[in-house]
């Protein structure tokens, strides 16, 4: 990514004064530069995911209406370029956008304030996206939908990326432990699939977030905004918290539970299926990364990382389930 010529998306932008570029931490699915002119910051947003504009209009569109929204914390800005469009091209069509730049450092899984924030934060984003009515449709499918959205990726195309490393035939046992979470899920998808819908951010994690004294400053990265069950954009938060090592999770997640259950209080079916909804977040980011992994675009040791993460995850929902739904039912 840093062969592309970061000048020639800058310079389809009006800026008061001389612009400098600085380095910035990317995520897995885009390249972020910080860009300074004069008093003025920006964020510079790479779309390395996909060169398809329809995404980033409906990204942009939820953006522009949410900053009509009376939320506490903000939500990136997009900017027009001199073509009068929040969407900037180079010739090789990749996509990048400007952003007015969110003063805040990223959220914390391991601080509590932190994670009680984040939990009313998420329920303070679903209560305003409960009516969101955008022009376009939504490009992403639900989580629910998993068997469609992958079908290419079955389970004996997966099983069978085994075989392209020794790293990942080491893991044969977990792709095969992830395929039979997957067949379990599917009559659950059913079921999931008749709750409550709206808009959902899709992706809302800590790496996704901005605290600054004290509160939430800042909500990231609309890139997977869809139209989902309202649960499911609590199940993405949780699942965000679930890693080795972390002995105090159910209080963790308590607190998280907590925060959005001040603004949104599920229904007794939604809280049944949570568990199930955690599962289908990791699976859907393991067969997201196995195509990445069949396409070229990731070393199978990142693929590896997500296999490790998602069986995890999945055994460490199976043995707390039941401890899940009592902190959701406090």
């Amino acid at each position: 990514m840093d062969s592309i010529d970061f000048a020639s998306f800058l310079e389809q932008y009006s800026f008061k004064d001389e612009w400098r570029i600085e380095h910035k931490e990317s995520g897995m699915n885009n390249t972020t530069r910080m860009v300074t002119a004069g008093n003025e910051r920006f964020v510079m947003r790479i779309y390395n995911n996909h060169k398809d504009s329809g995404i980033v209009a409906l990204e942009h569109e939820i953006l522009d209406w949410l900053q009509t929204k009376a939320l506490p914390f903000q939500v990136p800005l997009p900017i027009h370029n001199g073509n009068g469009t929040t969407l900037t091209r180079i010739e090789d069509g990749t996509i990048a956008s400007l952003f007015r730049y969110i003063e805040g450092e990223r959220a914390d899984a391991a601080t509590e304030r932190h994670v009680y924030l984040l939990g009313r934060a998420a329920g303070e984003l679903s209560a305003a996206l409960s009516d969101a009515r955008p022009s376009r449709q939504p490009l992403y499918s639900p989580y629910y939908e998993l068997e469609e959205t992958y079908a290419a990726m079955d389970e004996e195309s997966f099983i069978n990326l085994s075989e392209r490393s020794n790293e990942l035939l080491a893991r044969r046992e977990s792709m095969t432990r992830l395929m039979n979470e997957r067949r379990y899920l599917k009559p659950l998808s059913i079921r999931i699939a008749e709750l409550p819908k709206q808009w959902i951010h899709g992706d809302l994690v800590f790496n996704n977030t901005l605290v600054r004294d004290g509160a939430i400053s800042g909500v990231l990265d609309f890139e997977f905004c869809t139209v989902d069950v309202r649960a499911m954009e609590l199940a993405v938060t949780a699942v965000d918290m679930i890693r080795p090592g972390r002995g105090d999770l159910l209080d963790r997640i308590k607190l998280l539970f907590a925060g959005y259950s001040e603004v949104i209080r599920l229904s007794d079916r939604e809280m049944e299926l949570l568990p199930a909804m955690m599962k289908l977040r990791l699976l859907d980011v393991a067969l997201h990364f196995a195509i990445r992994f069949k396409d070229g675009l990731d070393a199978d040791e990142v693929l590896c990382g997500i296999i490790d993460q998602s069986v995890y995850g999945c055994e460490w929902v199976e043995r707390h389930a039941d401890g899940l739904l009592r902190q959701l039912r406090a």
